[in-house]
Formats: structure tokens, sequence, C-alpha cells
């Protein structure tokens, strides 16, 4: 099953990254209906979004913001995959470009995704789940 959450969970995020705007009828086949979402800036104010409307209303408000790509997906344990993706951020009102990867932990169970989780780096991911120091 987890070789199946790898696929599951690069099908999803390339999804998520599709331009010029997300694949949501591939998102909502793949996504469980109470999805939770920690983005990095959620982390930081302490909340997620959930479910399908909170997860499409992020991916549309970032959309904007930010173009990804999955670099890298790899097994963590039966029900966890750590997805590695460089991001290039452009600013709104100053239109400059900064390039930056970032690490999510996503999590499969009944073959669909429940939790996603990023992170600043890998190895503050892998930390979060108690695989690095």
């Amino acid at each position: 099953m987890s070789q199946e959450n790898v696929e599951i969970v690069r099908a999803g995020l390339q999804a998520a990254f599709r331009r010029p705007k997300p694949d949501f009828a591939t998102l909502n086949s793949l996504y469980h209906p109470a999805h939770e979402l920690v983005s990095r800036r959620e982390a930081l104010e302490g909340g997620s979004q959930l479910g399908a409307r909170g997860f499409r209303a992020w991916l549309a408000e970032e959309n904007l913001l930010w173009e990804s790509r999955l670099e890298e997906v790899t097994k963590i344990d039966d029900h966890r995959v750590l997805a590695i993706t460089p991001t290039r951020n452009t600013g709104k009102s100053t239109g400059i470009e900064i390039e930056t990867r970032f690490a999510c932990i996503v999590t499969v169970r009944g073959g669909k995704i429940v939790r996603t989780e990023a992170f600043h780096s890998s190895d503050e991911a892998l930390k979060a789940v108690g695989l690095a120091e």
C-alpha cells in the first residue's frame, strides 16, 4: 500500500500545482472531504484549512503567488509520504522573484489524502515526524 500512497500523493500534488489553475476534478477524487491542510503560514498562526472548501480557497489564493513543481516523493511509513517541492514566489507589488524549496508530510488513509503539512525544509519535516534530530 505504501507505494500506492506515493503515487496518490504524486498525482494529488501535480493536480494542485497544475497551471494555469489546479485540476479540481483530480483533487476531489484523491483528497478526503475532511482533508486538513497546515500551510507554513497557518503553522505560524496556529490554524489549518479544513475540507475541500478550505483546500480550494488556499490553492486559489496561493496559486496566484507562486509556481511550484514536484521534485521528489518518498515513502516515510505505511501512511505518510515526504514530498519535496521547489517553488518560485513572485512579489505582487515588487515583481521580485524568490526561489525556495519546501517539504510536505502527506498522510494517506483508505486511498485518500487526509492531511498535508508544509515545512520550510525536508530536515524540518523529518524532524516533525521523529526521523531527524
